[in-house]
């Protein structure tokens, strides 16, 4: 069974982007999907991908990783949708073959804009992305962690201006601090 990691039913996509709330969620579930499995599980690996997955489903996100969720994770998932479904959303695919949607009262808009509107999401994505990544290099939580076994491991700065490359087991221990500040964070 697929998680999703944002509430569709609360318009958490609709809310952040430029997509409609009168959008059939059916049209876009399949994007939200995509976003979290090639986007998210990429940048946090399969084992930090995984805890947020099941703290998110239990509903017990606390601290440091309700900080991640909140702050990085989501946002990511929600602008990488949009760039998802923007690239298709005016095409259907049924019976009757492909097609492009035309609303009775309205006019399609040239591919420029529509590149315009892509671009300005993928920069939002962007700007997740590098954030998560400073976070990431400050906190390091115990399971950002790069394995042999797993099928997916965490990406460090491909896409990023900080083009670090950190490879093996992490050593320090990820302590809660009670107030979430991230100073002194591995106890030194």
């Amino acid at each position: 069974m697929d998680i999703l990691l944002i509430d569709l039913t609360a318009g958490d996509l609709t809310k952040a982007t430029p997509l409609g709330g009168n959008i059939d969620i059916d049209r876009y579930n399949f994007c939200v999907l995509d976003a979290q499995n090639s986007k998210v599980r990429e940048l946090l690996g399969d084992e930090l991908y995984t805890k947020i997955e099941t703290d998110y489903l239990a509903e017990t996100l606390t601290g440091n990783y309700l900080e991640l969720y909140t702050n990085f994770v989501k946002p990511i998932i929600i602008h990488q949708s949009a760039v998802e479904y923007l690239t298709i959303g005016s095409f259907q695919v049924s019976n009757g073959g492909i097609y492009k949607h035309t609303p009775a009262n309205g006019t399609p808009v040239e591919m420029s804009d529509v590149k315009f509107i892509l671009d300005a999401q993928r920069t939002k994505v962007e700007m997740y992305e590098e954030r998560l990544m400073r976070w990431l290099l400050r906190v390091r939580p115990n399971e950002y962690n790069w394995h042999y076994e797993n099928i997916v491991n965490p990406t460090f700065g491909n896409n990023s201006i900080l083009n670090f490359d950190i490879v093996g087991n992490n050593t320090k221990k990820w302590n809660e601090k009670p107030d979430n500040r991230m100073d002194n964070c591995f106890g030194n």
